[in-house]
């Protein structure tokens, strides 16, 4: 039987690079990261900075990558050369935070996104406190955005961080600090409220406080969203409320995997495209 195998070109997608940690039960970290991605019609490559032991009840347990290895796997991707953006999540330890700084100061001006990572929803810290120090020393202010939530702003910049003019607080020091923009993210008020700073001006977004349980994975998920549309081009303000739109609906749709905090449905869009239809041709823009 003869098969034919006409080679098929698809049209260029971006790529993007995530840095980040592996989270076994697919709700976090490189697993949303790429899920986002092709969510947004990119193609995502990855380099793993840790391997956790996790499921939606918590982490307990981190193994930080060893550097050169970790060095090893993004020179490789970039030696591809269709790098279009960066996503930076999890690091695990300083001397990988000291690495993807290297990595940024050599790449600019390519769009980055830090989301910067720093201990699970139960309490396990996810980067040790030299790490923490390399992202106070400038790690940070190469990316064209960080997305810290409440805790990790408060981390950063030692203010209390509750409600949302302390949010704004949070995001005018840490320009101060050298990061050239800044989402602080509200998952924690009455409302799901979002603070953007770039050193001249606020913008808050607000959106429909979901479920509390369905948010595994929400802040990886957010900056890898942010991150994809400024890789299709978007600018930034546009690029956070296209974010927090799919993050919101990911949300509403999360999955029922186990006991714990639900992983987002990052695919949900694959279900609102009609049967035999061209996925992302058939979904309508968004309106801004």
């Amino acid at each position: 039987m003869n098969v034919s195998t006409n080679h098929v070109v698809s049209p260029p997608e971006p790529v993007i690079l995530a840095i980040a940690g592996f989270d076994p039960s697919g709700g976090a970290g490189i697993a949303a990261d790429l899920k986002t991605f092709a969510a947004h019609n990119c193609y995502g490559v990855a380099a793993i900075t840790a391997l956790t032991v996790q499921n939606t009840q918590s982490v307990s347990a981190v193994y930080p990558v060893e550097t050169s290895k970790l060095r090893e796997s993004i020179e490789a991707l970039f030696e591809d050369g269709r790098i279009a953006a960066i996503k930076v999540g999890m690091l695990g330890d300083r001397a990988n935070a000291e690495l993807v700084k290297r990595v940024l100061q050599q790449k600019n001006p390519i769009p980055s996104v830090i989301d910067p990572v720093l201990r699970s929803a139960n309490g396990h810290d996810l980067l040790d406190p030299g790490g923490v120090q390399v992202l106070r020393d400038g790690l940070m202010g190469l990316a064209t955005l960080i997305t810290p939530n409440a805790e990790e702003a408060a981390a950063l910049t030692g203010l209390k961080v509750e409600n949302v003019e302390d949010m704004k607080l949070a995001a005018r020091k840490l320009v101060e600090m050298g990061a050239r923009s800044v989402v602080v993210t509200g998952g924690h008020l009455d409302k799901a409220i979002d603070v953007y700073y770039d050193g001249a001006g606020f913008e808050t977004f607000t959106g429909d406080k979901l479920k509390p349980d369905n948010t595994h994975g929400t802040g990886c998920t957010f900056s890898s969203a942010i991150v994809s549309n400024l890789a299709l081009g978007r600018q930034l303000p546009d690029a956070i409320v296209l974010a927090k739109v799919y993050v919101t609906e990911a949300i509403r749709k999360a999955f029922s995997t186990g006991p714990g905090r639900l992983p987002l449905h990052h695919l949900y869009r694959m279900q609102q495209t009609p049967r035999g239809a061209d996925h992302f041709s058939a979904l309508p823009e968004p309106v801004l």
